[in-house]
């Protein structure tokens, strides 16, 4: 009996193949050799599909008729290729090379011209101002990129070298160029990148980068990625400061006017617009507008003195004009014999600042005009040290003593403002607070100048009695740490040194005084002993807050954020109505929403990192016997009303009603939350304090809001 087979299609398939080859083999076809290997697929992924790209210049030359081919690689955030790369990805390419200011006229000392960036690329503004931002764009060339499909890429230029005729192209040279690429991946997510690469085009050999005075990361401090003050311009394809110094070359300047509402030309100028011509003019009008923290002459906060970077000091050279005029450029900024106020310029012979301003043997310049020789500079290289204290409980007095220190110099008694302060007490002052259970025992309280007296030995002894100061409160409070600090201003010559005070008429204005003198805070026990560093958790630390704001934060100057806490803490609310809280205030301060106009927007608090560190916000730091915070008073006025310390964390920032619900409001309250006293709307929080109990705070925020989850949740918040 013959068998029979039940074949698959699959199967019927691979036979059908074997009887065609032997078919075929029957008549002939084979020559017995294996055929030619398929080429193999690309290994990496396509720019559609990646959510990061990195790309390097491997190689970049100039043909004979001054046309760039640069070659390049594209990776995604593991190392892995990245193909696909269009020629509309190609967001921007500048180039150019170093030549020094002989090249475009801008010497302002005969015989030592800087060294400058020149563009190969140049616009003409007309009326003799020219840029160079004349940079190329993909978009404008449907076949100048090649993609080999391995991730890497070959761009040749269809834009040749165009200086306008100012320079010629120099092959000899350190020569450079700029990489844009912005892309948009399948989620709609852009995808930009900023790369470089400096070389000697006669030699073929790579170069450092040239002319480094200010590392990328120090301007990312504070314009950080991601952020509403990063750098991210035109069109958000410029992300690093080294992409804007391709353009915005020092010979960048054109004519530009400011307008009315109505649209009326009211003033045309001279615009330099240079990188360091904007950083200065930007940064200064910003700092008095109180959208940036700091002032534009306080270098160092860009300035960084760094060993690694070739020119980091080359602020202190005192051979440019264009520098200085960038801040110093209105009579307020000006001394009053340099300016011509019927003409509203800097007067005749006084144009090139540094053929008198120079170091060392002409008058101040930079580093003598704005820190050596300069009194708000030199109040910040000033210190308050608090060397004893000591508690007499009979007296129920307390004696503090300090030495205020100009580099070795003690300062006197006289050289302390002595004057009354417009809120009440004394414009000089040191505060005196305690800490227990990780934060203050009182509103914040202060002994003026009247109870400073002047030792033998050259320091300050300070008294404090218990009305009106809460000595006793303080002092005998169980496991108390004693925490002082100062809010003292020195008085100066007009040139950085220390100098006795000179009143007003009137005895209401020292008219030499400086600003607040450094505030370190110093900790004792109520023996007297010294304790080395605060008791509290610290969910952020100042050089954080100082990357920024450098020496300029209200009311005072301070290298630990107790010095900001001691009066900013849970105690206290702001004349009854919500928090003083100190991180109510900062969250308040640099919230997306915090200036309905948007005008004094800087970045949004929302990356919780850029103050907090790796770990600052983490709510399981918060610990969960912590005192409550103030957030105003009853009706009444009588009490105080307080929300538990992991919620009054989070309500910080998250106020209604646009960021606070009711839903939320309960849910919060559900994991043992205290929030809400019954029936209050949400913009009353917290509880009378009379209500609130310690021991039955039992906050479980942290187990679902962890560290985690809480970057996953802000990341990016309000980006889109």
């Amino acid at each position: 009996m013959m068998k029979r087979f039940n074949f698959n299609a699959a199967t019927k398939a691979m036979l059908g193949a074997s009887l065609l080859s032997l078919v075929l083999t029957g008549c002939g076809g084979s020559d017995g050799k294996d055929g030619e290997d398929g080429k193999p697929g690309p290994v990496g992924s396509p720019i559609s599909k990646v959510a990061k790209v990195k790309a390097q210049i491997t190689a970049a030359n100039v043909d004979d008729k001054g046309f760039l081919t640069i070659n390049f690689d594209l990776t995604d955030a593991n190392g892995a290729a990245v193909f696909g790369l269009t020629n509309t990805d190609i967001s921007a390419v500048s180039f150019g090379r170093m030549g020094n200011e002989d090249e475009v006229g801008t010497t302002d000392i005969p015989g030592s011209p800087r060294d400058i960036w020149l563009s190969y690329f140049n616009k003409d503004k007309k009326d003799g101002f020219y840029t160079g931002s004349d940079y190329f764009q993909g978009k404008n060339c449907s076949d100048c990129l090649t993609d080999n499909g391995d991730g890497s890429y070959t761009l040749k230029l269809n834009k040749e070298i165009n200086t306008l005729g100012k320079y010629a192209y120099d092959a000899t040279a350190t020569s450079g160029v700029y990489l844009g690429i912005q892309a948009v991946n399948a989620t709609g997510s852009k995808l930009v990148e900023n790369s470089f690469h400096y070389w000697q085009p006669s030699s073929n050999t790579d170069q450092a980068k040239p002319k480094a005075a200010i590392a990328n990361e120090t301007c990312q401090s504070c314009h950080r990625l991601g952020q509403d003050g990063a750098l991210a311009m035109h069109g958000g394809k410029h992300v690093t400061l080294e992409s804007c110094t391709f353009c915005h070359t020092d010979n960048n300047s054109y004519m530009k006017s400011d307008k009315d509402a109505a649209g009326n030309v009211i003033k045309t100028y001279k615009y330099d617009g240079s990188i360091k011509g904007m950083a200065h003019e930007i940064h200064s009008h910003s700092y008095y507008n109180g959208i940036y923290p700091q002032s534009a002459s306080n270098c160092i906060t860009c300035h960084k003195p760094d060993e690694t970077l070739e020119m980091a000091d080359i602020w202190k050279a005192d051979l440019d004009t264009a520098t200085c005029m960038n801040c110093h450029n209105s009579q307020y900024a000006v001394p009053s014999w340099h300016w011509n106020a019927e003409q509203g310029q800097i007067a005749d012979g006084k144009e090139n600042c540094v053929s008198c301003h120079n170091d060392p043997n002409g008058k101040r310049g930079a580093e003598r005009g704005h820190y050596v020789q300069n009194d708000n500079a030199q109040a910040a290289a000033t210190k308050v040290i608090f060397n004893s204290m000591t508690y007499n409980a009979d007296t129920k007095t307390v004696v503090a003593n300090m030495s205020i220190k100009h580099g070795d110099t003690l300062a006197t008694l006289a050289q302390i403002d002595p004057t009354p302060y417009k809120y009440g007490g004394f414009t000089s002052a040191i505060v005196f607070n305690g800490i227990v259970s990780d934060d203050f025992i009182v509103n914040y309280q202060k002994i003026g100048f009247n109870k400073f007296a002047q030792a033998a030995d050259g320091t300050i002894d300070v008294t404090f009695t218990d009305d009106p100061i809460k000595v006793v409160k303080m002092m005998e409070t169980p496991n108390v740490t004693v925490t002082l600090s100062s809010q003292l201003h020195l008085c100066f010559n007009g040139k950085g040194a220390v100098a006795d005070c000179k009143l007003s008429e009137d005895g209401k204005t020292a008219t030499n005084a400086g600003p607040y003198s450094v505030s370190d805070t110093y900790y004792f026990k109520a023996d007297g002993s010294k304790v080395v560093k605060s008791p509290r958790v610290q969910h952020a630390e100042m050089k954080d807050c100082q990357q920024c704001h450098t020496t300029s934060i209200t009311h005072r100057f301070t290298n630990d954020l107790d010095g900001c806490a001691s009066c900013h803490n849970g105690t206290r609310d702001r004349d009854g109505k919500n928090s003083s809280n100190l991180a109510y205030i900062v969250h308040s301060k640099h919230y997306i929403y915090s200036d309905p106009e948007r005008k004094n927007l800087f970045f949004k608090k929302a990356e919780c990192q850029a103050c907090h560190g790796k770990d600052g916000f983490s709510l399981s730091k918060i610990a969960a016997d912590a005192a409550p915070v103030a957030f105003g008073k009853t009706a009444d006025g009588t009490e105080q009303l307080l929300v538990s310390p992991q919620t009054a964390a989070c309500v910080s920032c998250h106020q209604g009603p646009y960021a606070l619900s009711s839903a939320t409001a309960g849910h919060i309250e559900s994991m043992g939350g205290v929030l809400l006293q019954d029936s209050s709307n949400l913009t009353v929080l917290g509880i009378p304090a009379s209500q609130y109990d310690l021991t039955k705070v039992q906050e479980s925020c942290s187990t679902c809001h962890n560290d985690a989850n809480i970057l996953e949740k802000h990341a990016n918040w309000g980006a889109k």
